[in-house]
């Protein structure tokens, strides 16, 4: 049972990190097509 949980939690963990790397990525690409937009 505790194994179980072990692996469940981990998973968690996992997704939420990927999840939270994507909207990271998602906001640098919107702040570097402003800054290319400025430059032109």
């Amino acid at each position: 049972m505790n194994f179980v949980v072990t692996c469940a939690f981990v998973i968690f963990m996992i997704v939420l990190v990927v999840g939270f790397n994507k909207q990271m990525k998602e906001k640098n690409d919107k702040r570097e097509e402003k800054k290319e937009k400025r430059g032109r």
